[in-house]
């Protein structure tokens, strides 16, 4: 869930696709197919071959005088009756076997299945992002996670979140099971966790993905364990919306997700949510402002994060770099040469060096992508549903080809693009499960620009807006690992008078172009037997006018300054 998120975490998976569908599909097949049906069918196919025999002995007492015939074969007469007597009881047992075979099934399967769904209790440990040097804030939370294969559970990042220690319970089982991440995508909400002591699980089934989206107004439930009860919760309600929306795990990425009426309340992040029998998502956040109103990763993106995590790695998701806007405005369609048709969108920006900035131009009319038709609101369908055709990038893989159909100045032509993921835009995410960088320099601390840093110094966005367009949008990124950001000045004698200055982009330490964190290290610190200048003077986009260090003071006041505030070492680049 979204309130949990601070005391949550995340987890991954390895080659789960293979391990998932063997689990899904063999261990409801197998149990159903090994009663006792199997000897059942046997003797229905071979009563039949006695048949014929009555047909003879009947056709032979016609000819035959009666009595003697009778009296001659008694022992083959009474054959006969018994094999005509067995084939009327043989449909009875034959009907008794296959009403319970099916009907019980699924509900011992589910039953089963329940016994795979657990409860997540996880100590985390928050980095603190305005002391780098220092460590985090301790917290606990739960969630809820499901098997997925032998060994493997999945459930949501935000429930294993910078994790400490993460334990798993069972189904009506008091015992802790400890469990580790062994993949997780920050930027979809999905991890999954692995376990050694798998033989508690021996025999319980996997929950089945389903292979479609379910429809507005389809019936699901949400199972898991919310607000920390030890027993699982079972709520039901309708799909009633389906939309890209904002994940609030990483805060600036959106993906599909389903709107559902089911009651989703913390501690059901990760648990599974049905359809019938099937799996059609994940449980991850709600809407407090709305009563009853949940979201739920659907399979899309369950499918692309199981796929990605095939070779054993992460990679995340891939960007078209470009942003498509409607065209529903008569007087625009003209503009443009195109017909009131209700087809086609405009290239309204593109992200330089990404993937679509070779193939698009602004300005071009999409009208269709792949084969599929783009309406005026830049939508297609896929698997019967409307989306925004930025999600054909959201099931693609770095390397996977996109083809366009568009206009472009009065010409229809077609154009093709590469995907590719877009780095610099993570710099706007959350970031999870690594230690913050900085770097201290008389005083003076230095941290990358990025979501974290900006939110625990509270930082104006309007401070920095220019140069991270310029960095995202404007190919900068090409040029430079990272924004460095002055946050804060420890006060010192040799940074006396610096506390007005303010915080700003690092932009150069003695005339050199700062490119990241560890050029700026490297700047201010320079490698043994390298001169240092007489003075350090460092400049900050907008400020009137630069930092001056004096370096014969420096190296006195960095351990002044380390002591007084318990700094272990001047910088963490990593």
């Amino acid at each position: 869930m979204a309130e949990g998120a601070a005391a949550e975490s995340a987890v991954t998976e390895e080659q789960t696709p293979l391990h998932v569908d063997v689990a899904v599909e063999s261990a409801p097949e197998a149990a159903a197919e090994q009663p006792a049906p199997a000897p059942a069918p046997e003797p229905v196919v071979e009563q039949p071959a006695p048949a014929p025999a009555p047909e003879a002995v009947v056709e032979q007492p016609a000819p035959a005088p009666a009595p003697e015939a009778a009296v001659e074969q008694p022992a083959p007469a009474p054959a006969p009756e018994p094999v005509v007597e067995q084939p009327a009881p043989a449909p009875a047992p034959e009907a008794a076997v296959e009403h319970p075979v099916p009907a019980p099934a699924p509900a011992v399967r589910l039953a089963d299945a329940y016994r795979g769904i657990v409860k997540i209790e996880v100590v985390s440990c928050a980095p603190d992002y305005e002391t780098p040097w220092q460590g985090g804030r301790y917290g606990r939370g739960t969630g809820t996670g499901f098997l997925v294969a032998p060994g493997l559970f999945m459930t949501n990042a935000h429930v294993v979140a910078n994790a400490e220690k993460i334990d798993i319970s069972l189904y009506a089982d008091a015992r802790r099971i400890p469990a580790r991440v062994k993949f997780v995508a920050h930027d979809a909400d999905l991890a999954l966790l692995e376990i050694d002591d798998t033989k508690s699980f021996e025999g319980v089934p996997c929950l089945e993905f389903s292979e479609e989206m379910p429809l507005l107004e389809d019936t699901v439930r949400a199972i898991g364990y919310p607000i920390g009860g030890n027993r699982l919760s079972v709520t039901r309600g309708i799909v009633s919306r389906i939309d890209t929306i904002p994940y609030a795990h990483p805060r600036n990425i959106a993906h599909l997700a389903l709107q559902v009426d089911a009651a989703i309340n913390p501690g059901n992040s990760g648990g599974p949510v049905l359809k019938d029998d099937k799996v059609i998502g994940v449980a991850f956040q709600g809407l407090q402002q709305a009563n009853s109103t949940g979201y739920v990763i659907p399979m899309p993106v369950i499918r692309h994060f199981l796929k990605d995590v095939e070779d054993g790695h992460y990679d995340g998701y891939v960007e078209m770099g470009a942003r498509f806007l409607p065209l529903e405005n008569k007087a625009m369609r003209r503009h443009y040469g195109i017909e009131d048709n209700g087809l086609g969108c405009l290239v309204a920006d593109l992200v330089k060096g990404g993937a679509c900035a070779s193939a698009l131009q602004v300005g071009d009319v999409v009208l269709a992508v792949n084969g599929l038709p783009v309406d005026a609101t830049a939508m297609i369908e896929l698997e019967g549903v409307r989306v925004r055709l930025e999600e054909l990038a959201e099931r693609a893989f770095a390397g996977d080809k996109v083809q366009f159909t568009l206009i472009r100045k009065g010409e229809v032509m077609q154009t093709e693009a590469t995907m590719a993921p877009l780095p610099s835009i993570r710099v706007l995410s959350r970031r999870y499960d690594e230690l913050p960088r900085y770097v201290v320099f008389g005083g003076l601390v230095f941290q990358p620009l990025n979501f974290n840093v900006v939110q625990e110094h509270q930082i104006p966005s309007a401070h920095v807006m220019v140069e991270l367009d310029a960095f995202t949008r404007g190919g900068e990124s090409a040029a430079r690992e990272d924004l460095v950001l002055l946050t804060r000045s420890l006060p010192d004698e040799v940074n006396a008078r610096f506390s007005d200055t303010g915080r700003g982009i690092v932009t150069k330490v003695n005339g050199v172009e700062v490119r990241g964190l560890a050029h700026l290290y490297s700047l201010l610190y320079p490698a043994d037997g390298q001169p240092r200048p007489e003075y350090t003077v460092i400049e900050l986009a907008d400020a009137a006018r630069p930092l001056v260090i004096d370096n014969a003071a420096v190296d006195a006041a960095n351990t002044r300054i380390a002591e007084r505030y318990n700094i272990p070492a001047s910088s963490r680049l990593k």
